[in-house]
């Protein structure tokens, strides 16, 4: 049975406002991850497949990195469809959740002005602005952003779940191959959001916010539908599992 939690018992912990901190930080050093390995530095003619990849690995791999670099204290979302998801699951309290949303948004602003900053203006490009490809109709957009974000919020609930008993490296190696699975598959598309603030980062930057809805109100179904269905149809209350050491901290972290 999933409680909803609002959380404002919290407000006054020190522990509760690292977290939104680590959530901040870890989305200004992901999206300066995103952006910069999104430019092609002219690297586009008869190379797209490849191009592709190189972001998707990039973008994985960036991920993998600083969740277990943050991890620890937040959770390591640096999504907002993985934390309203996590609201909705009953993971973290409603007004933490709610404040991991906004950090991570001014902190993929700030990430995104960072490479825009130290990037020469010739090579800016679009500076990684998610847009739907030309002939992609809006709503098959939204859909795909949708389907591949509940991909990904369904299988951080799957790793994290304290049945699996999975290592922290092992849970966020895995969360960024999901995500390399989701970009060389969607980048064709809509050049994969899957996560809110990745794509509201750019789009404020570079003032780019054609079709922009897509990549807020996609994500953020697909995140709070696969919460939904996790716990649902797939938790398993397994009575006799022993919580470990490692268990214990990262649910501290997840609810402090």
């Amino acid at each position: 049975m999933v409680t909803i939690d609002l959380g404002f018992d919290r407000i006054r912990s020190k522990d509760f406002w690292r977290a939104i901190f680590a959530e901040f930080f870890g989305c200004i050093l992901f999206l300066l991850c995103v952006t910069s390995v999104a430019l092609s530095w002219g690297n586009t003619s008869g190379n797209i497949s490849a191009n592709n990849v190189e972001i998707g690995i990039g973008i994985g791999l960036a991920i993998a990195s600083l969740a277990q670099a943050v991890g620890h204290v937040s959770g390591g979302h640096l999504n907002p469809a993985v934390s309203l998801g996590m609201i909705v699951g009953g993971r973290i309290n409603v007004l933490q959740g709610i404040l991991y949303i906004v950090a991570q948004s001014i902190g993929a602003i700030i990430g995104s002005a960072l490479t825009y900053a130290c990037t020469p203006e010739s090579n800016r490009e679009a500076l990684g602005v998610t847009a739907v490809r030309k002939g992609l109709a809006v709503e098959q957009g939204f859909g795909l952003e949708l389907l591949f974000t509940f991909v990904l919020v369904f299988f951080v609930f799957s790793i994290t779940d304290a049945k699996k008993k999975t290592e922290p490296y092992g849970t966020t190696l895995g969360i960024g191959i999901v995500i390399l699975v989701c970009h060389v598959c969607l980048i064709p598309y809509t050049g994969c959001g899957i996560n809110p603030a990745r794509s509201f980062g750019p789009a404020v930057v570079m003032n780019s916010f054609e079709n922009h809805w897509i990549y807020w109100i996609g994500p953020l179904l697909g995140g709070a539908m696969a919460a939904l269905v996790y716990n649902v149809f797939f938790y398993v209350n397994d009575t006799s599992y022993e919580p470990t050491k490692k268990d214990e901290d990262l649910e501290l972290a997840t609810e402090s």
